[in-house]
């Protein structure tokens, strides 16, 4: 914001406090003094109002504002802000002197409170010589059953976009009612306005779709794994991260063979994601180790007792579970202490009550470093949510900031050079454009969630 310079010429003056206590006012030390300091009041009145400041970006849709426009006849040439070196912390891929800042001036997604308004340019400022492109996030806020997910995410890559300040380039965010054809729709709406990158496809239908299409053609980032795309046959221009349980598990898989085990049970019950878990941990337990075996739970008690027989005859060392968090803790009395027990963040809930959890007492899963790691130091730059949400809500919140941090990390044309350790995982590009994240080995002790202690 300009601001106008005004000299003071009351230098001679005695405060007004001091006179109010009975305080004489003094004599004046020079003759001509009255006579200078009219001409430096009237100087002061007719000295033109400018400003010096350089432009600065938000995170709204709002443009670069620049200085006010000089009195008529006059040309004012603005003298540069000098810019500070820039200063990026590794670790969290974050300016060093980032502040956290709450979460007021980020757009509202569509059909939801706006959010206040940024202050109002003076009627007779310009336009900068340029408008920076702008990042599009597409979600669809507006759909029934997505909606709440959709708009965690939201929530999540405000509040990281309002770390980053100034150092971001600005956000439009656009709500769509489903992910089949709004989805495509905003997408080219977002790039015909000339985006610099769409971010978007929190499913996998949408996720898919979004690859086959023309929108592919630009920088996109979706928020998913689109399926039936080998990596090499993925678009140049796509990028893709997601919160894969599958992934997890096949990281599970290889965290308990480096424990040294080497024969696994899998208890799994019969949901769509349950079955893709135990799957996951399958495939790479048999390439890693070898010797697996299936049982199935489905939350009967009785058929929880029933495991307790076979587990205990078992040559096997270890049991996987693919369970709901109810689930998990109906099974667990039932499985030997000898046996080690793994299972994905699908199984626990983190902040769930101390009681709750010690019935999992022993479990060993990866977490992300939002849940366990709270000196963690991206963890620490980024605030709560405001209001209360589910875990899985809160996923998808830590998930939105990473979102936004991948995207920066993309657009400066760091991605495939460092790797970023993010709030839900160590965060590096693979094969096929996708970003890998490598979480926290964790476990259960005492119903705390805490991070795992090398043996």
């Amino acid at each position: 914001m300009g601001v106008a310079t005004t000299y003071n010429p009351g230098s001679n003056a005695v405060p007004r406090a001091a006179c109010a206590r009975g305080a004489s006012e003094p004599a004046t030390p020079f003759p001509m003094s009255r006579f200078n300091a009219i001409l430096l009041v009237l100087a002061a009145f007719v000295s033109p109002a400018f400003s010096a400041d350089a432009p600065t970006s938000t995170t709204t849709p709002a443009r670069i504002v620049g200085p006010l426009a000089p009195p008529q006849g006059e040309v004012v040439r603005p003298v540069p802000a000098p810019q500070p070196p820039e200063d990026i912390d590794p670790a969290t891929g974050l300016s060093r002197s980032t502040v956290v800042r709450p979460l007021r001036a980020f757009p509202s997604a569509p059909g939801t409170s706006p959010a206040p308004a940024p202050a109002t340019a003076p009627a007779n400022a310009v336009p900068g010589p340029s408008a920076p492109g702008h990042i599009a996030l597409v979600l669809p806020t507006s759909s029934p059953a997505l909606g709440r997910l959709a708009e965690a995410v939201r929530q999540g890559f405000a509040a990281a976009a309002q770390v980053a300040g100034k150092d971001a380039p600005p956000v439009d965010v656009l709500g769509i009612p489903d992910e089949g054809a709004a989805l495509l729709a905003a997408c080219r709406q977002a790039q015909a306005a000339g985006a610099i990158l769409v971010i978007g496809a929190i499913t996998r239908d949408g996720a898919t779709s979004l690859a086959g299409s023309d929108c592919a053609r630009q920088p996109v980032l979706e928020l998913n794994e689109p399926q039936n795309l080998l990596p090499e046959d993925m678009p140049p221009n796509l990028y893709s991260i997601s919160l894969s349980t599958e992934r997890e598990a096949s990281q599970v898989a290889d965290m308990a063979v480096a424990d040294g085990r080497r024969s696994a049970i899998v208890i799994a019950s019969s949901t769509p994601l349950a079955k893709r878990v135990a799957e996951a941990f399958e495939r790479e337990w048999t390439r890693a180790a070898g010797e697996v075996q299936r049982m199935t739970f489905d939350g009967d008690a009785e058929q929880a007792q029933r495991l307790r027989a076979p587990l205990e005859a078992t040559k096997a060392d270890m049991v996987f579970i693919a369970l709901e968090p109810a689930q998990a803790r109906a099974v667990r009395p039932y499985i030997p202490a000898t046996l080690g027990l793994y299972a994905t963040s699908l199984s626990v809930n983190p902040r769930a009550e101390t009681l709750v959890n010690l019935d999992l007492q022993g479990l060993r899963y990866l977490e992300m470093p939002w849940f366990v790691q709270p000196d963690h130091p991206a963890v620490m730059a980024y605030p709560q949510p405001s209001a209360p949400m589910s875990v899985d809500q809160e996923r998808l919140y830590a998930f939105g900031i990473d979102a936004f941090r991948v995207a920066l990390h993309l657009l400066r044309g760091e991605a495939r050079r460092t790797p970023l350790d993010g709030v839900t995982g160590r965060i590096a590009l693979g094969p096929g454009n996708a970003f890998q994240r490598t979480l926290t080995p964790a476990e259960v002790d005492g119903g705390h969630v805490i991070p795992l202690r090398a043996p």
